[in-house]
């Protein structure tokens, strides 16, 4: 478990998040929003098939149901950037919860490389 509060450059804040549909349906309403349901943005692309292959495309994407969005900046949109903490911290995604410590490490290293 990492702790948030001792974070010098928030670099997991930039980081893919995705949730299977069983943790989007968990999720609370001001979470939530600031995901986009992979299902939709498929047929945004294609939408001449909505309709015929919707429970499909739920089945295929049920352990990535749908990934959260990024601010301008790149940054999770929860990030609070004059604390540099998370706005919704108790009610973070899973995968925001279990970051380890070995991360963070490869995080700044990677984000001195840049």
């Amino acid at each position: 478990m990492v702790d948030c509060k001792k974070c010098v450059n928030s670099g997991c804040c930039k980081l893919k998040i995705e949730v299977s549909k069983e943790e989007y349906n968990e999720l609370s309403s001001k979470v939530k929003k600031e995901f986009t349901k992979n299902v939709d943005s498929f047929l945004e692309k294609s939408p001449h098939l909505k309709g015929f292959i919707e429970k499909d495309l739920e089945v295929l994407y049920e352990g990535n149901y749908a990934n959260m969005n990024k601010s301008d900046d790149g940054y999770c949109p929860f990030l609070n950037r004059k604390s540099m903490l998370c706005s919704v911290y108790e009610e973070r995604p899973q995968v925001c919860k279990s970051y380890s410590n070995m991360k963070c490490e490869k995080i700044r290293l990677l984000s001195y490389e840049v």
